[in-house]
């Protein structure tokens, strides 16, 4: 094995250390509009057709080490969509997909492959948390067919209305054979941590994985805390914001319901007062990785020779 691989490490055994790791996973890469991930005052559409400038945006999942199983926070993207011309069934979305992101992605970016650089087969995913069902999260759930997918109810709610693909989201990619889904309805807590939060679900049921409602970029987006001994807290949040610096300045995208990601927003800061240190890691920023390791103090471990 080279020195540089990581190796799941032992520790995912000892039972009272739920979670033995967190890594941020890259899935590819894409460029999108500075009005998209900025927010603009501009109209949607004139920015998607007129607008010039374009930042970019890293794809990226995550892979926790749970003493009970592997679980994937989202599965990333399938590289299927750079080569198979009918991966958007409706013409409108692939007409308007290159207008509003320009992807980088490899056929080594499909999750199975992203998790063999790891050292961990795609089959023995035990789970996956889908934060908000858009293409570039599920992308990967017929890579894991073992795997338990849980979403939440209000999200899973857009299925049954009669075009979800106006909200890029893709009923075929989601409706497959092999998925395992499971509704998340969040139920109540006394716990004044989550005050503020329509409810929660505790994954595990040992309050190392909560995960809470925080819709905004779709009305069913969740995110999930996780809490380990010895680790500062972290709150992966999806989509709600781009870049963690943007949620703390009131400064939303230039998609999603305004008013929701407002308001989730604030619910988030007040749980960031409630937990100091709490890290909080958005799936499109760059400064995720580093996040991550600075809460978990760096403990991942490299095999010598």
């Amino acid at each position: 094995m080279a020195a540089s691989q990581t190796v799941i490490s032992d520790e995912i055994h000892r039972a009272d250390q739920p979670i033995a790791s967190v890594r941020v996973l890259s899935c590819g890469r894409a460029e999108q509009h500075r009005e998209h991930r900025y927010g603009s005052r501009l109209p949607q559409l004139l920015w998607v057709f007129f607008g010039r400038s374009w930042v970019p945006l890293p794809l990226q999942c995550f892979l926790i080490e749970h003493r009970d199983g592997l679980v994937l926070f989202d599965t990333g993207i399938d590289p299927a969509i750079m080569s198979d011309k009918g991966y958007i069934k409706q013409a409108i979305g692939r007409f308007l997909l290159p207008r509003i992101f320009r992807f980088k992605v490899a056929a080594t970016d499909r999750i199975d492959h992203v998790l063999a650089k790891e050292g961990v087969t795609a089959s023995d995913i035990r789970m996956a948390v889908i934060s908000h069902l858009h293409f570039d999260h599920v992308g990967g759930i017929a890579q894991i067919p073992r795997a338990s997918l849980l979403v939440s109810a209000r999200e899973w709610s857009i299925l049954s209305e009669p075009h979800p693909e106006y909200e890029w989201i893709l009923r075929e990619h989601i409706e497959i054979p092999s998925a395992k889904w499971r509704q998340i309805s969040f139920g109540p807590t006394d716990d004044p941590l989550f005050e503020g939060f329509d409810g929660v679900d505790d994954v595990a049921g040992d309050g190392s994985m909560i995960l809470l409602p925080t819709p905004g970029h779709t009305r069913g987006s969740m995110s999930m805390l996780i809490r380990q001994e010895g680790w500062d807290p972290i709150l992966l949040v999806g989509d709600l914001t781009y870049e963690t610096s943007l949620l703390e300045q009131d400064i939303v995208p230039g998609t999603g319901d305004r008013d929701a990601l407002l308001a989730s927003f604030a619910k988030v800061r007040r749980l960031k007062e409630r937990l100091p240190g709490l890290a909080i890691v958005a799936s499109h920023d760059f400064a995720a990785e580093g996040a991550v390791s600075r809460a978990t103090h760096h403990t991942s471990q490299t095999e010598e020779g």
